[in-house]
């Protein structure tokens, strides 16, 4: 991501094989899903940088043909943003993608966000 947020302590996407439902780049795709959730909230935030501070957690679901058909991966972060104001914060919490129905025409995607902490830095 050329010109984005600075990133930190994510796995290559290469040792995360599980993670090809999300494309071949799932930081890419966390930190675009990531910074429009919060751009909705705040039109004037700006993400400066964002740390995943451990491995996150998968937990796939085989149906039984053995084909993973639902995933959940969950991302622990810590994201740094000035808001608005021109402030700036650093958020604690977890992004969580849970796909549905994978590898089928009815295949879906969603994440969600669960903040733990806000503290202003």
């Amino acid at each position: 991501m050329t010109g984005g947020p600075e990133l930190y302590g994510f796995p290559p996407p290469e040792t995360l094989p599980d993670l090809r439902w999300l494309g071949p780049d799932y930081v890419s795709v966390l930190v675009y899903d990531l910074t429009q959730g919060l751009l909705r909230q705040d039109p004037r935030t700006s993400v400066m940088g964002v740390r995943c501070e451990g491995r996150p957690d998968l937990r796939p679901s085989v149906d039984p043909s053995g084909f993973i058909r639902s995933h959940d991966a969950c991302f622990p972060l810590q994201v740094f943003v000035q808001d608005g104001s021109g402030r700036p914060w650093r958020l604690r919490g977890r992004w969580t993608y849970s796909g549905r129905e994978l590898g089928t025409t009815a295949a879906s995607i969603t994440h969600f966000w669960h903040l733990e902490s806000a503290e202003g830095v």
